[in-house]
Protein backbone atom coordinates (compact mmCIF):
# COMPACT_ATOMS: atom_id res chain seq x y z
CA UNK A 1 0.00 0.00 0.00
CA UNK A 2 1.30 3.10 -1.14
CA UNK A 3 0.79 5.20 1.78
CA UNK A 4 2.20 2.67 4.63
CA UNK A 5 5.25 2.74 2.39
CA UNK A 6 5.14 6.87 2.29
CA UNK A 7 5.06 6.88 6.12
CA UNK A 8 7.87 4.71 6.25
CA UNK A 9 9.89 7.03 3.61
CA UNK A 10 9.40 9.94 5.47
CA UNK A 11 10.83 7.96 8.77
CA UNK A 12 14.28 7.55 6.81
CA UNK A 13 13.70 11.19 5.18
CA UNK A 14 13.68 12.35 8.74
CA UNK A 15 16.44 10.32 10.00
CA UNK A 16 18.53 11.12 6.84
CA UNK A 17 18.13 14.60 6.79
CA UNK A 18 19.01 15.52 9.91
CA UNK A 19 15.04 15.46 11.62
CA UNK A 20 16.70 14.51 15.27
CA UNK A 21 19.40 17.48 14.91
CA UNK A 22 16.94 19.89 13.49
CA UNK A 23 14.65 19.56 16.46
CA UNK A 24 17.20 19.62 18.59
CA UNK A 25 18.20 22.98 17.50
CA UNK A 26 14.42 24.18 18.13
CA UNK A 27 14.60 22.66 21.72
CA UNK A 28 17.82 24.69 22.42
CA UNK A 29 16.28 28.11 21.04
CA UNK A 30 12.31 27.67 21.74
CA UNK A 31 12.82 28.18 25.64
CA UNK A 32 14.55 31.58 25.19
CA UNK A 33 11.65 32.59 22.96
CA UNK A 34 8.61 30.89 24.99
CA UNK A 35 8.01 33.92 27.66
CA UNK A 36 8.01 36.64 25.25
CA UNK A 37 5.99 34.42 22.80
CA UNK A 38 3.27 33.59 25.81
CA UNK A 39 3.46 37.22 26.88
CA UNK A 40 2.04 38.47 23.26
CA UNK A 41 -0.33 36.18 23.15
CA UNK A 42 -1.83 36.77 26.34
CA UNK A 43 -1.35 40.21 25.49
CA UNK A 44 -3.22 40.05 22.35
CA UNK A 45 -6.00 37.33 23.41
CA UNK A 46 -6.81 39.08 26.73
CA UNK A 47 -7.45 42.21 25.28
CA UNK A 48 -10.63 40.52 23.17
CA UNK A 49 -11.75 37.38 26.59
CA UNK A 50 -10.00 39.39 29.47
CA UNK A 51 -6.71 38.60 30.87
CA UNK A 52 -7.31 36.28 34.00
CA UNK A 53 -9.26 34.05 31.66
CA UNK A 54 -7.12 33.76 28.96
CA UNK A 55 -4.50 33.22 31.58
CA UNK A 56 -6.37 29.98 33.06
CA UNK A 57 -6.90 29.09 29.09
CA UNK A 58 -2.92 28.67 28.51
CA UNK A 59 -2.50 27.26 32.32
CA UNK A 60 -4.60 24.26 31.28
CA UNK A 61 -3.66 24.06 27.98
CA UNK A 62 0.33 23.78 29.41
CA UNK A 63 -1.02 21.57 32.29
CA UNK A 64 0.35 18.35 30.81
CA UNK A 65 3.71 19.30 31.03
CA UNK A 66 3.12 19.46 34.81
CA UNK A 67 1.75 21.92 37.41
CA UNK A 68 5.23 22.78 38.52
CA UNK A 69 6.73 24.07 34.78
CA UNK A 70 3.76 25.82 34.29
CA UNK A 71 3.38 27.92 37.43
CA UNK A 72 7.11 28.64 36.64
CA UNK A 73 6.80 29.92 33.08
CA UNK A 74 3.69 31.75 34.54
CA UNK A 75 5.70 33.30 37.15
CA UNK A 76 8.67 34.32 34.43
CA UNK A 77 5.47 35.70 32.13
CA UNK A 78 3.66 37.95 35.25
CA UNK A 79 7.40 39.04 35.93
CA UNK A 80 7.76 40.43 32.27
CA UNK A 81 4.19 42.18 32.31
CA UNK A 82 5.45 43.90 35.10
CA UNK A 83 8.46 45.25 33.90
CA UNK A 84 6.67 45.98 30.32
CA UNK A 85 3.97 47.74 32.72
CA UNK A 86 6.61 49.86 34.53
CA UNK A 87 8.53 50.65 30.78
CA UNK A 88 11.86 48.68 32.05
CA UNK A 89 11.78 46.13 29.08
CA UNK A 90 14.98 48.05 27.81
CA UNK A 91 14.72 47.73 23.28
CA UNK A 92 17.91 46.06 23.18
CA UNK A 93 16.14 42.90 25.76
CA UNK A 94 13.65 43.10 23.37
CA UNK A 95 15.43 42.82 20.39
CA UNK A 96 17.23 39.86 22.08
CA UNK A 97 13.95 37.95 22.70
CA UNK A 98 12.46 38.74 19.30
CA UNK A 99 15.75 37.65 17.61
CA UNK A 100 15.73 34.20 19.28
CA UNK A 101 11.96 33.76 17.62
CA UNK A 102 12.58 34.34 14.25
CA UNK A 103 16.02 32.00 15.22
CA UNK A 104 13.76 29.17 16.45
CA UNK A 105 11.02 29.57 13.85
CA UNK A 106 13.93 30.24 10.76
CA UNK A 107 15.14 26.64 12.12
CA UNK A 108 12.00 24.92 11.76
CA UNK A 109 11.93 27.00 8.04
CA UNK A 110 15.25 25.29 6.93
CA UNK A 111 14.04 21.57 8.44
CA UNK A 112 10.87 21.81 6.17
CA UNK A 113 12.93 23.02 3.17
CA UNK A 114 15.40 19.97 3.27
CA UNK A 115 12.79 17.51 4.06
CA UNK A 116 11.16 18.86 0.79
CA UNK A 117 14.59 19.32 -1.07
CA UNK A 118 13.72 23.36 -1.55
CA UNK A 119 16.78 24.55 -0.03
CA UNK A 120 17.35 28.31 -0.29
CA UNK A 121 20.83 30.03 0.96
CA UNK A 122 22.28 33.29 0.47
CA UNK A 123 21.27 36.74 2.49
CA UNK A 124 18.22 37.88 0.39
CA UNK A 125 16.94 34.32 1.54
CA UNK A 126 17.93 34.63 5.07
CA UNK A 127 15.87 38.55 5.22
CA UNK A 128 13.11 36.90 3.47
CA UNK A 129 12.79 33.71 5.92
CA UNK A 130 13.31 35.75 8.69
CA UNK A 131 10.47 38.67 7.57
CA UNK A 132 8.21 35.87 7.36
CA UNK A 133 9.04 34.29 10.15
CA UNK A 134 8.43 37.35 12.20
CA UNK A 135 4.64 37.51 10.09
CA UNK A 136 3.78 34.19 11.53
CA UNK A 137 3.30 35.40 14.49
CA UNK A 138 0.48 37.58 13.34
CA UNK A 139 -0.96 33.99 12.02
CA UNK A 140 -0.43 32.30 15.60
CA UNK A 141 -2.51 35.01 17.10
CA UNK A 142 -4.92 34.70 14.62
CA UNK A 143 -5.03 30.73 15.38
CA UNK A 144 -4.98 31.30 19.21
CA UNK A 145 -8.10 33.43 19.59
CA UNK A 146 -9.74 31.27 17.05
CA UNK A 147 -9.27 28.34 19.37
CA UNK A 148 -10.29 29.93 22.09
CA UNK A 149 -13.41 31.06 21.13
CA UNK A 150 -13.93 27.41 19.54
CA UNK A 151 -13.16 25.76 22.65
CA UNK A 152 -14.57 27.68 25.17
CA UNK A 153 -17.33 29.58 23.79
CA UNK A 154 -18.82 27.93 20.51
CA UNK A 155 -18.11 24.01 20.97
CA UNK A 156 -19.47 23.54 24.62
CA UNK A 157 -22.69 26.01 23.46
CA UNK A 158 -23.32 23.40 20.42
CA UNK A 159 -22.48 20.42 22.48
CA UNK A 160 -22.30 18.84 26.14
CA UNK A 161 -18.37 18.92 27.33
CA UNK A 162 -16.94 15.45 26.82
CA UNK A 163 -14.11 13.04 27.25
CA UNK A 164 -14.03 12.00 23.56
CA UNK A 165 -15.14 15.39 22.48
CA UNK A 166 -12.31 17.35 23.86
CA UNK A 167 -9.83 14.66 22.46
CA UNK A 168 -11.46 15.30 19.13
CA UNK A 169 -10.72 19.01 19.67
CA UNK A 170 -7.15 18.30 20.22
CA UNK A 171 -6.49 16.59 16.78
CA UNK A 172 -8.61 18.31 14.77
CA UNK A 173 -7.38 21.75 15.83
CA UNK A 174 -3.73 20.70 16.05
CA UNK A 175 -4.01 19.46 12.66
CA UNK A 176 -5.33 22.66 11.59
CA UNK A 177 -1.94 24.74 13.33
CA UNK A 178 -0.37 22.47 11.86
CA UNK A 179 -1.49 22.83 8.34
CA UNK A 180 -1.12 26.69 8.83
CA UNK A 181 2.33 25.94 9.71
CA UNK A 182 3.63 24.46 6.88
CA UNK A 183 1.56 25.76 4.54
CA UNK A 184 2.62 29.59 5.28
CA UNK A 185 5.94 29.37 7.07
CA UNK A 186 7.80 28.72 4.13
CA UNK A 187 7.24 30.31 0.59
CA UNK A 188 7.76 27.11 -1.42
CA UNK A 189 5.43 24.83 0.72
CA UNK A 190 3.94 21.44 -0.59
CA UNK A 191 0.44 20.80 -2.06
CA UNK A 192 -2.44 21.30 0.55
CA UNK A 193 -3.16 17.82 0.39
CA UNK A 194 -0.11 17.45 0.69
CA UNK A 195 0.06 19.56 3.97
CA UNK A 196 -3.00 18.15 4.99
CA UNK A 197 -2.19 14.84 5.32
CA UNK A 198 1.01 15.90 6.77
CA UNK A 199 -0.33 17.82 9.67
CA UNK A 200 -3.12 14.64 10.31
CA UNK A 201 -0.09 12.03 10.72
CA UNK A 202 1.75 14.55 12.74
CA UNK A 203 -1.37 15.39 14.96
CA UNK A 204 -2.37 11.86 15.71
CA UNK A 205 1.26 11.70 16.77
CA UNK A 206 1.06 14.31 19.05
CA UNK A 207 -2.02 12.99 20.99
CA UNK A 208 -0.75 9.34 21.31
CA UNK A 209 2.74 10.37 22.12
CA UNK A 210 1.46 13.31 24.64
CA UNK A 211 -0.11 10.28 26.35
CA UNK A 212 3.41 8.86 26.47
CA UNK A 213 5.31 12.01 28.11
CA UNK A 214 2.58 12.56 30.67
CA UNK A 215 3.54 9.22 31.70
CA UNK A 216 7.35 9.75 31.43
CA UNK A 217 6.97 12.84 33.34
CA UNK A 218 4.58 10.86 36.56
CA UNK A 219 6.84 7.92 36.64
CA UNK A 220 10.60 9.43 36.40
CA UNK A 221 11.86 11.85 39.43
CA UNK A 222 13.13 14.56 37.33
CA UNK A 223 12.83 16.97 39.77
CA UNK A 224 14.49 14.52 42.82
CA UNK A 225 17.14 14.01 40.42
CA UNK A 226 18.26 17.90 39.14
CA UNK A 227 15.97 19.70 41.38
CA UNK A 228 14.44 23.43 39.77
CA UNK A 229 16.42 22.38 36.58
CA UNK A 230 14.47 19.37 35.97
CA UNK A 231 11.50 21.93 35.28
CA UNK A 232 13.93 23.13 32.12
CA UNK A 233 14.52 19.74 31.25
CA UNK A 234 11.06 18.25 31.08
CA UNK A 235 10.43 21.72 29.27
CA UNK A 236 13.16 20.59 26.63
CA UNK A 237 11.91 17.24 26.36
CA UNK A 238 8.87 18.41 25.60
CA UNK A 239 9.56 21.14 23.37
CA UNK A 240 12.10 18.28 21.65
CA UNK A 241 8.52 15.55 21.53
CA UNK A 242 6.73 18.43 19.73
CA UNK A 243 9.45 19.21 16.83
CA UNK A 244 10.57 15.85 15.86
CA UNK A 245 6.54 15.42 14.98
CA UNK A 246 6.55 18.75 13.10
CA UNK A 247 9.44 17.58 11.27
CA UNK A 248 7.86 14.38 10.33
CA UNK A 249 4.36 15.45 9.33
CA UNK A 250 6.47 17.74 7.07
CA UNK A 251 8.08 14.67 5.40
CA UNK A 252 4.81 12.87 4.88
CA UNK A 253 3.34 16.45 3.46
CA UNK A 254 6.59 16.82 0.76
CA UNK A 255 6.56 13.01 0.08
CA UNK A 256 2.60 13.08 -0.74
CA UNK A 257 2.85 14.98 -3.41
CA UNK A 258 5.28 12.26 -4.95
CA UNK A 259 3.16 9.17 -3.69
CA UNK A 260 2.80 8.21 -7.18
CA UNK A 261 6.09 7.29 -7.73
CA UNK A 262 6.50 5.70 -4.44
CA UNK A 263 6.32 1.78 -5.11
CA UNK A 264 3.38 0.17 -3.66
CA UNK A 265 3.82 -2.87 -1.14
Amino acid sequence: MNFLYLLFEAARVWFLKGGGYYSAAFSYYAPLALIPLLFFSVSVAGFLYGDTFVRQVFSSWGSVMGEDLVALIGFAVDNLSHEAATSRVPIVAGSFFLSFYIIALNVVSDGFLKFWGREVRGVLAFIKKSIRSFSFLLVLQVYITLVIALDYFIIPTLFQNSGWLATMFLYLSTAAFFVILYRFLTSRPPSWVGCVYGALVSSLLFVVIKVLVDFYIATTPVLSLYGAAGLILVLFVWVYVLAAIVFYGAAVAGLYDRIDTIPAT
